[in-house]
């Protein structure tokens, strides 16, 4: 074949939209995977000067229901998401104030990282909230969110919203009055399910969803120290994940939460996976290697991990115990036959350190970059 005639084919195939795979096969079948999201540092000084002043300056109706900050990573090209299938956010609720009612397909969890006399109403069921603990919002339940307090409540937002609009599958609908009415007793779910071994006798089990919309902070820490006494993971330390008490499953079906408690001069073994996962350091201080980069967090930051990018947590303290929340996207890679995991292969289970992340330096690197 001439190379006029293999031209005029190729002008012949992209007339028709047909593109040849020869031309393109190790980018779309590379041999490992090649995540667009990069490992990334929120640090929590410039997170909560942003939420505070968005609390002053954006009113709810200004902010079109939720007055939430998304965390954006650089490697998405502008997009407001933390990884490809992870969007996580920090959303500031004033004191008093109300954020109305609405539902869509979009399946979302919160931790409250700090304040008092915040609630959360799901399907009727009104549960208050403190610090520490874990709501669930499943797809096309109502849900609103309030505050009888004076101070602001500051939660962590985690939503499949990258994954649900990359599947054309987003519906969203708001409530008809600013506040669903409130139909079981108050902190309903939390007394009926909150031991979570036990179910009342005569109800069937609920399969889908948890039947319980808030897990309270109080029995997830006893849990985390009840584990420390008997097991841990080597990739891990004491590392809990929020499950359905009936099934056992996640807690939403794109979504697993984990609750991670690092002890004093703790230094895992590192290991990579086919999921990402966004992180909020609840307590402590220490580092996270991912990929060779030293990434140093503090109480308050939030960081992700990539799909495949090696990766093992270190607590700087000797004394005090470090813990995180963080979201994944699992279910997602499980349920498609995608995950896969394996340790690292360096000697003594460890990476070697080969940088420290300063995001000035990898922003003023970019934008030199031709």
């Amino acid at each position: 074949m001439s190379d006029s005639e293999l031209a005029r084919l190729y002008d012949d195939m992209a007339r028709e939209h047909l593109t040849p795979l020869w031309k393109l096969e190790s980018s779309i079948l590379p041999p490992v995977p090649c995540p667009k999201s990069v490992a990334w540092l929120w640090k929590w000084k410039e997170l909560f000067d942003v939420a505070s002043r968005s609390g002053r300056l954006v009113t709810i109706e200004r902010g079109g229901d939720r007055r939430a900050v998304a965390l954006s990573n650089p490697g998405l090209g502008g997009a407001p998401y933390a990884t490809p299938t992870l969007w996580a956010a920090v959303q500031w609720l004033n004191g008093h104030e109300v954020a109305p009612a609405h539902r869509h397909t979009a399946q979302a969890v919160r931790f409250i990282i700090d304040g008092r006399g915040g609630y959360s109403t799901v399907q009727g069921d009104k549960v208050y909230l403190g610090r520490g603990d874990m709501v669930i919002n499943p797809p096309w339940y109502w849900h609103d969110h309030g505050s009888d307090a004076d101070e602001p409540t500051i939660w962590m937002d985690g939503l499949d919203i990258p994954l649900n609009n990359y599947l054309d599958a987003n519906f969203f609908e708001p409530h008809a009055g600013e506040q669903q009415a409130v139909t079981q007793v108050l902190d309903g779910s939390v007394m009926k399910y909150g031991v979570g071994q036990l179910r009342p006798a005569w109800e069937p089990r609920s399969d889908r969803y948890p039947p319980i919309f808030a897990y309270k902070w109080e029995l997830t820490e006893r849990a985390l120290l009840n584990l420390s006494r008997v097991d841990s993971s080597p990739f891990d330390d004491v590392a809990l994940e929020y499950t359905n008490p009936h099934t056992g499953r996640s807690v939403m079906d794109t979504i697993s939460c984990w609750i991670q408690m690092l002890r004093p001069a703790a230094h895992t073994q590192a290991h990579r996976h086919t999921s990402s996962a966004v992180y909020y350091v609840f307590e402590g201080r220490g580092a996270t290697v991912i990929d060779g980069i030293r990434f140093d967090w503090e109480q308050g930051d939030m960081f992700v991990v990539p799909s495949w990018a090696a990766h093992e947590h270190l607590n700087a303290l000797n004394d005090q115990r470090a813990v995180m929340f963080s979201i994944h996207d699992t279910p997602v890679m499980a349920a498609l036959g995608k995950y896969r995991e394996e340790p690292l292969p360096s000697s003594g289970g460890r990476q070697k350190v080969t940088g420290r992340f300063d995001s000035t330096r990898v922003q003023r690197a970019n934008s030199e970059a031709p």
